[in-house]
């Protein structure tokens, strides 16, 4: 085995998965694929096929994060303490100091213990943090376990079989690295950044002072609106704010919506947060990481 070779294309691999993710897995779950509900159904089955899984993800993304996004005790996307402290409102640890140097490290290390751990964990637990998950049908059960049991045999066992164990290992890490850091660095520039705004309500009650069109603009931010190339790779998720006012509406509008919910922003005085490049956005969230590993006064 030459080993640098495998990384590079195993890197480029995982990123290739991410994209297919953003592009294709994305809308088909949110409905915005296609005017077909067969089709979005289908090609949501994308997400199971890169090890992570269709039903569980809908109910952690379109109807919690996109409800209660950024607040504390419920957003599963910000759910990452005691490893890393993403809003005011969570326990500070004195290993925070160093979270800005060692959250890049877990970002890489995000999907394989997506796919390997914490799928299971909601599916056991039933809970997506502290709401309840969704009643799964019989088919639900059968396609999470189907599903989950083709990825260990196409993703380990054949490689293994095929490559010998060292070789997968290689390409196994190397590929979940390239699709972690993708996958991390994307979502957590649209609302862990400087300009974002984070809450924390009653977990029973989940009442949330601002009205919910307000609250998402508040909570989310855009970046690199002018970069056809992000645009394209990342699937429209560069436009933030208009996916989360119009998650039906597919990607490929919101260059033109974005236009039209600035000017609305701006005649209603709320803030319309956007980052002009991918290089802004990635310094603002490591400069809010860090900030946040500070020991509060």
């Amino acid at each position: 085995m030459t080993v640098l070779p495998t990384i590079l294309a195993s890197l480029f691999l995982g990123f290739a998965l991410a994209s297919i993710g953003f592009n294709v897995m994305h809308d088909a779950n949110h409905g915005s694929y296609s005017s077909r509900k067969w089709v979005n159904k289908t090609l949501g089955l994308t997400l199971n096929a890169l090890g992570g899984n269709s039903f569980i993800w809908k109910q952690k993304h379109n109807i919690i994060h996109h409800t209660y996004t950024n607040i504390e005790g419920i957003d599963d996307d910000i759910a990452k303490s005691p490893f890393i402290r993403m809003c005011g409102s969570q326990r500070w640890l004195p290993a925070h100091r160093l979270q800005h140097l060692y959250t890049p490290l877990l970002y890489a290390f995000s999907s394989i213990i997506w796919v390997l751990f914490q799928d299971y964990e909601k599916y056991f637990r039933r809970k997506i943090v502290n709401t309840p998950l969704a009643k799964m049908s019989a088919a639900d059960h059968t396609i999470f376990w189907i599903s989950k049991v083709l990825y260990l045999v196409f993703y380990i066992v054949v490689p293994i079989v095929l490559m010998g164990w060292q070789s997968w290992l290689v390409y196994f890490f190397s590929m979940h690295i390239g699709q972690g850091l993708t996958l991390s660095i994307i979502f957590q520039l649209a609302h862990v950044v400087e300009e974002t705004e984070f809450d924390s309500v009653s977990v029973e009650a989940k009442l949330i002072e601002n009205e919910w069109a307000i609250h998402q603009v508040k909570t989310t931010a855009n970046f690199s609106r002018n970069n056809r190339i992000i645009s394209w790779l990342v699937g429209g998720l560069n436009y933030q704010i208009e996916h989360h006012l119009f998650p039906r509406i597919s990607h490929i509008h919101y260059p033109a919506l974005s236009r039209l919910v600035q000017k609305e922003c701006a005649a209603f005085n709320v803030p319309y947060n956007n980052m002009p490049t991918f290089r802004s956005a990635v310094v603002s969230h490591f400069r809010f990481i860090r900030l946040l590993g500070k020991k509060p006064a």
